[in-house]
């Protein structure tokens, strides 16, 4: 009876820890890692602020999938109209295009690093990274993706062990963490700049997209819409204590020693080389084998939530759960999206820009959508008992006041 019922419970934990897992994308752990070069550790406190906001956005999200077995983008274009649900649909597609193409050449460059060191032509492995992916999505239905993302998810307590070894300092560590340095927004605009980016990366327009679509998947019944935030909450949870732990090994390690990684092409793959010669070599491996399994993760849910914008908004069908002939456009725009990653291979498109500045962009337009999603779900008359309660109203206005800040102190 006990293993029945943690089955069930990991189970119906599932789409909040695949949601959590994509998180981390190597888009992510750079800005994390970036975070931690620069400042040390004077954000950390803001991932655990992150905590009760990701547990409001994305489980309001995931109540509006259950009670109306559609797509983000239905529900925005039957509230808002078709112009605005069109805009961002178009801004969603730019950052999860660049975001694709980035992660899929800082996957490919830590396949390199781990296997190959010595063999300098890293793109080849995009193509690698394509084919698989591709072969996954068309020949795989939702709940064997789903499983494979959730063994995958197990490589980042790799991240866990390398902050531990880096052994960093007891107290600013502590004092990093839950203690918030709010004058930094004010005094240091690229303080401002680097909290907008792992904010944007945190909460993030692909997510929203995503977790909606995943409960259409899961085919949950109406009643489940109670109990989402609680199924929820592990997934994230988990989620942003890797986060700390990748900020904290980097802030023990690069921001200790004054290294920059902030130009450098692939600043996660450029952290796990560091860690090597400070930290050991069994840490450089753990922290390049967390960089290839949040790719091989977080790509797949990328090239998919675009795929469900589009099909939603054009009425077409496409689920994970389809088979290629019934949603051959929701497909295609699958491949599509997955072949920016070789484009940008072939290009040699600078990376770090792409990546960086995508999530900064996010950063911005994510206030937005929660905004409009926020007002959706609190409407009564569509939400009916499931509106959102105090704490989802709550953390939800939070976390649009602190990404609103954050950008503003950033462009002041």
């Amino acid at each position: 009876m006990w293993r029945k019922k943690r089955g069930n419970y990991i189970k119906n934990a599932r789409p909040g820890i695949i949601t959590g897992a994509a998180d981390n994308d190597p888009a992510g752990i750079s800005s994390y890692s970036i975070a931690g070069s620069q400042f040390g550790y004077s954000l950390n406190w803001l991932m655990i602020l992150a905590i009760p906001m990701l547990i409001a956005v994305q489980g309001m999200v995931a109540r509006i999938g259950d009670i109306t077995k559609a797509g983000l983008s239905e529900v925005l274009e039957i509230h808002f109209g078709k112009y605005i649900s069109y805009i961002i649909i178009v801004f969603l597609i730019a950052c999860n295009t660049a975001t694709i193409g980035a992660d899929m050449l800082a996957t490919a460059s830590a396949i390199n690093t781990l296997i190959t060191p010595f063999y300098k032509e890293y793109q080849i492995w995009t193509v690698l990274i394509f084919v698989l992916i591709v072969y996954i999505l068309i020949f795989k239905n939702y709940k064997k993706i789903a499983n494979y993302i959730m063994i995958g998810s197990l490589a980042f307590l790799g991240y866990v062990i390398t902050a531990i070894i880096t052994k960093p300092e007891l107290l600013p560590l502590i004092k990093g963490t839950f203690v918030p340095n709010l004058g930094m927004f004010i005094k240091n605009r690229e303080f401002a700049l680097v909290a907008t980016g792992i904010l944007g990366t945190t909460i993030s327009p692909y997510l929203l997209f995503w977790q909606e679509k995943e409960e259409v998947e899961e085919r949950r019944p109406l009643f489940f819409a109670r109990k989402e935030r609680m199924y929820i909450s592990i997934g994230f949870i988990f989620s942003q204590l890797v986060t700390l732990f990748i900020m904290t090994a980097a802030g023990a390690t690069l921001f200790v020693k004054h290294i920059n990684i902030l130009n450098s092409q692939f600043p996660a793959v450029t952290t796990a080389s560091v860690l090597k010669p400070i930290a050991g070599a069994f840490a450089s491996q753990l922290f390049s084998i967390g960089i290839i399994s949040s790719g091989l993760i977080a790509i797949p849910i990328l090239a998919s939530s675009s795929a469900y914008a589009i099909t939603d908004l054009t009425k077409r069908k496409g689920l994970l759960s389809s088979n290629f002939r019934n949603a051959k456009l929701f497909y295609y725009i699958i491949i599509l999206s997955l072949l920016s990653g070789i484009i940008f291979a072939i290009f040699k498109v600078n990376t770090i820009k792409a990546l960086f500045y995508s999530q900064v962009l996010d950063g911005i337009i994510t206030p937005i959508i929660v905004i409009l999603i926020l007002i959706v779900a609190n409407k009564k008359s569509y939400m009916g008992k499931f509106v959102n309660n105090i704490f989802d109203n709550t953390f939800t206005i939070l976390s649009i006041a602190v990404m609103v800040l954050a950008a503003i102190f950033m462009f002041i």
